[in-house]
């Protein structure tokens, strides 16, 4: 059967929808310009939009007849240098097209044209080129008013309504907002960032640009989670991933090694302890891609990753977003143990093809020592994004507000899933105990929690966001399925969907604990995994 198509209707409520997420508060108007700062407006043809949707990802797209030919996207740049090159981030762009229709506007309301010279894929950042723009020299910011706890402002694009002697109409303009520099977290010692915290970071595919309260500028902004960002300092925006595209003259490939493997810290004690480790730190490589850069380097299979160049390799989620912010044809030092044996391998990284790279990274950083203080983190994240979700509630219903539960709600979904991933609390073949990790919904779905299964697996009803999603009445979404258990065994995995038997259909997970326990045989279920109807044998003893 074939794979049932997502509708998807798109709805235009003006002529001039954005494709970027609006700021949050504090919000002012910005208190006059900083030298280097545009907003960049991408005007985006709407059917071949939909055109590329449709193709890439077999979609079912509605386009209200009312809509408007275009829609635009609006961002934040930096000139970075005299020849007028531009960095910035765009949302949902076809790095292929060359022909953009972009437009760049000072700060001083000129407009210029811009083309697209490429994409910086190891960071997400593009560059541009508009050569009528003639570039002055930046005022950075020196390092001693970059220190944790320092107060920074944060400038960002968003349109604004002005008006003319016979008319209203809405331009971009810069915006400001402030945030503050905090402690550094793993991922962004990873990318050589700064952390920096501000509940005005909502806009993922923007690229504000901050500066310091005397507008010194200290870098660009990447989006890392309700409230959080990354700084990708000038130095780096300019001199690093500008450079190499303006070089290249094309997109620049993110690199790739060609591993996969597990975290030594998630495995059990029984196969952690033969391999003689001082720390329970690492990545042990369970598979190599022929001819990629690791086969070319002598990586084997077994092997356990604690390094890359002069950072310690904890687990998975830092191996994966060190290698995602370093380039293709960057040269590295991998360092290993074989055979509890210290050794060291230089590789020289290859290409990570367009469509398999993600532009954006994990939004909670979730790279730690061990499981527990993985879970502790999550925990600690998840508690406090649940109460500025509830003060959030208890305001009027503004854009902005809006936009911050939406975001809110984005991360809340992602940390229960980090959750899900981690397993039980203690190693076992049994399921955990039913813990509540309710999905918090603004359109007023009840929050739906986990049930546990005997058989090994937990559950929870489907929410209308979810059923109308996979276009189910009805059914039971499988949220854990732990190792060794009957569940496992039959073939069950985590986002199945139990929509009965053969005989009956399910819509609930009383109904499905009903049924299990007047079996203490084999009873065929009837599933859904990704939108395909399955039956799968589960035996109850």
């Amino acid at each position: 059967m074939n794979r049932a198509a997502t509708s998807v209707l798109i709805l235009l409520l003006a002529s001039t929808a954005l494709s970027q997420s609006p700021q949050s508060r504090p919000y002012v108007a910005s208190q006059g310009p900083v030298p280097g700062v545009v907003s960049v407006v991408r005007t985006i043809d709407l059917q071949k939009m939909v055109d590329r949707m449709r193709g890439q990802q077999s979609l079912r797209v509605g386009v209200a007849g009312s809509a408007p030919p275009y829609i635009y996207n609006i961002t934040t740049g930096l000139v970075v240098d005299e020849a007028g090159h531009v960095v910035t981030r765009f949302s949902s762009l076809n790095s292929q097209d060359k022909n953009q229709k972009l437009t760049i506007t000072t700060s001083d309301g000129a407009s210029f044209e811009a083309k697209l010279v490429g994409v910086d894929f190891a960071t997400g950042f593009a560059v541009l080129e508009a050569s009528a723009i003639k570039g002055t020299a930046l005022k950075v910011a020196p390092p001693s008013r970059v220190t944790n706890g320092a107060i920074v402002k944060i400038l960002s694009s968003d349109v604004v309504p002005k008006s003319s002697s016979d008319k209203i109409y809405l331009a971009p303009s810069i915006t400001v907002s402030q945030g503050h520099i905090s402690p550094d977290t793993v991922l962004s010692k990873v990318r050589g960032a700064i952390a920096m915290l501000s509940d005005s970071m909502l806009a993922r595919c923007d690229s504000s640009v901050v500066v310091t309260p005397e507008n010194d500028i200290v870098g660009m902004a990447e989006y890392a989670g309700f409230g959080r960002g990354y700084i990708y300092t000038i130095d780096s925006i300019r001199d690093t991933i500008a450079r190499r595209v303006i070089e290249q003259k094309d997109n620049v490939p993110a690199g790739l090694l060609g591993v996969t493997g597990d975290s030594i810290a998630q495995l059990p004690e029984s196969e952690v302890s033969p391999l003689g480790l001082q720390l329970k730190a690492g990545v042990i490589v369970r598979k190599i891609t022929p001819d990629s850069a690791a086969a070319l380097a002598g990586i084997m299979t077994g092997d356990i990753i604690t390094g890359i160049d002069d950072f310690d390799i904890a687990g998975t989620t830092e191996m994966k977003a060190l290698l995602s912010s370093l380039p293709a044809g960057r040269t590295i030092k991998v360092r290993a143990i074989r055979d509890h044996k210290q050794v060291e391998m230089k590789a020289v990284l290859g290409s990570c093809p367009y469509d398999e790279h993600a532009y954006f990274f994990e939004p909670f950083d979730q790279s730690l020592q061990s499981q527990l203080s993985q879970r502790e983190q999550l925990e600690r994240r998840l508690d406090e994004l649940k109460t500025q979700y509830r003060a959030f509630q208890k305001e009027p219903r503004t854009r902005d507000v809006a936009e911050a539960l939406r975001e809110i709600e984005i991360e809340i979904r992602r940390i229960y899933d980090g959750l899900r991933a981690l397993g039980p609390e203690v190693a076992t073949t049994t399921p955990r105990p039913a813990r509540e990790y309710p999905v918090v919904n603004s359109d007023g779905d009840s929050a739906q929690p986990d049930v546990s299964f005997p058989v090994g697996f937990t559950a929870r009803n489907l929410n209308s966001q979810l059923a109308a999603m996979l276009q189910a009445k009805g059914g039971v979404l499988i949220s854990y399925v732990a190792n060794g258990s009957a569940a496992q065994r039959a073939g069950l995995k985590t986002g199945d969907v139990i929509v009965g038997t053969r005989a009956r259909m399910l819509t609930n997970a009383a109904q499905l604990q009903a049924l299990l326990s007047k079996h203490n045989n084999t009873i065929a279920l009837k599933i859904v995994r990704n939108k395909e109807p399955l039956v799968v044998s589960l035996h109850i003893q």
